[in-house]
């Protein structure tokens, strides 16, 4: 063994000890101060996007945009996420994790910003297009970090944490459709718009409250910084007790590679493959029940606007109840046996609501449907990053976060022609065969990750 082969050797060691050490900590006040401002960030990103759904009509009325001016729009913002899932995972592993997230709050609240003040079909297809792509840099970036940063035991039970922001935001948006838009002037949807900005306030927070990365830190040859910021954190944790010896994998892959070197790589690719093809289903169905539900009350089922939107409401409302499911099952349950029994289970309510007529059972239904079909997703958000290679985690994880919104997009075309072909009920039994199908393929061939070290989750994709 040459000098040069022992140093790179050390160096791996020294690095995998250091994952193991941030691996072995117990919950501290740095992990409840990080997971407040990346909940509260996609909060805001989710806020958008729903948004934009509600106030569609208004903007129709107030813009004169026509409706197939609309769907373009629509489509930018999609075709933006795609992009900003590619760019900001890949642009993560370049710079670190804390910088792209930072910057791609910025983009996509200033994309908020220029959504408030477009007055053309070319200004609102730019910022529906620079919304999409902040956004999905933002959440890309954003769920590497939590894999990364927090302890493996309890990385799940923060990952659920994280989506409060979307129990926060369901209702509140929900509820302003009903109420806000109704009763306000022809230009309240802009004003709603410049609430979404917001993160411009949050970016300098964030730059203040989040460190980067260790695990990234580690992959760039950084053990310094690592090292700082690791005994930083063992200081406060010790104030409680002793820790337990770290569990180190010393074969870990941790340094630096190339992206082509990782791609050429058949066993990443297996891995990419199998998660992308489970997470766009899973996003298939996702959207074909969130987009094409409160169509379906109107046009399907004959209801008024007004039912629809307090049925709608109804359901945003048990939606709240997901986080707290996924809070004690998600460390518990392998997250691929998670998925595929998420998906068996959001197919009973699924169906019955494509089924159904009597208004107690479509209201029932589709709040089971929330709560079944947002644990599904909420359990992926956890799962991509821990099943990404360590060193193309972030374009690994938008690579994977782009073959899903793929899905959101083709939900638009299936559901339009599901329903024009067999009206809800195609729409809601489609969505649950896409669920259960494609989780299967998870189940099957998904490597497991539940309170494994993400070291340890890599060296057994390399070796398998």
């Amino acid at each position: 063994m040459t000098p040069l082969d022992t140093m790179d050797t050390a160096a791996s060691v020294s690095g995998a000890r250091l994952a193991a050490r941030l691996d072995r900590l117990p919950v501290i006040s740095p992990h409840i101060a990080w997971i407040s401002v990346l909940a509260i960030n996609l909060a805001l990103e989710y806020y958008d996007n729903a948004l934009f759904a509600y106030v569609l009509p208004s903007i129709a009325e107030s813009t004169g945009l026509s409706l197939p001016q609309l769907g373009t729009v629509g489509s930018a913002f999609f075709v933006g996420m795609v992009v900003g899932a590619l760019a900001g995972g890949r642009l993560s592993d370049r710079f670190g994790r804390r910088q792209v997230l930072i910057w791609a709050t910025v983009v996509y609240s200033a994309g908020a910003l220029a959504t408030a003040f477009a007055t053309s079909f070319e200004a609102m297809l730019f910022a529906r297009f620079i919304t999409g792509l902040g956004v999905q840099a933002a959440t890309s970036v954003l769920l590497v970090y939590v894999a990364e940063m927090f302890p493996s035991k309890t990385r799940g039970r923060f990952a659920s944490v994280l989506t409060t922001g979307f129990v926060v935001v369901a209702p509140l948006v929900a509820f302003l459709a009903l109420v806000a838009i109704p009763n306000g002037g022809p230009d309240t949807w802009r004003h709603l718009f410049i609430i979404g900005s917001a993160g411009l306030v949050i970016a300098p927070i964030a730059r203040f409250v989040l460190p980067e990365s260790v695990r990234w830190q580690i992959s760039r040859g950084r053990y310094d910084e690592a090292e700082s910021l690791v005994v930083e954190l063992e200081t406060i944790a010790l104030r409680r007790g002793p820790l337990p010896e770290p569990a180190v994998v010393p074969d870990a892959p941790l340094e630096k590679k190339s992206l082509r070197e990782v791609l050429a790589n058949p066993k990443v690719i297996r891995v990419l493959a199998v998660v992308g093809i489970g997470y766009f289903g899973s996003t298939l169905g996702y959207y074909l029940f969130g987009n094409w539900a409160l169509y379906s009350l109107i046009e399907g089922l004959g209801y008024d606007e007004g039912k629809a939107y307090r049925i709608q409401l109804v359901w945003n409302v048990v939606y709240c109840v997901t986080p707290l499911v996924a809070l004690v099952l998600m460390d518990r349950v392998e997250r691929k046996t998670l998925i595929f029994g998420g998906a068996i289970v959001s197919a009973i309510p699924l169906v019955l609501l494509g089924v159904s007529t009597q208004s107690w059972v479509v209201t029932a239904a589709g709040g089971a449907a929330a709560i079944t079909t947002g644990l599904v997703i909420n359990v992926y958000y956890a799962y991509i990053p821990e099943a990404m290679p360590a060193q193309g985690r972030g374009i690994g994880t938008g690579i994977v976060i782009g073959i899903g919104r793929a899905g959101g997009a083709v939900s638009g075309v299936l559901g339009a022609a599901l329903f024009g072909r067999w009206s809800i009920d195609g729409v809601m039994i489609a969505a649950a065969i896409c669920y259960i199908v494609f989780s299967a393929v998870v189940l099957l061939f998904g490597p497991r990750t539940t309170q494994r070290s993400l070291e340890g989750v890599a060296v057994e994709e390399v070796k398998g």
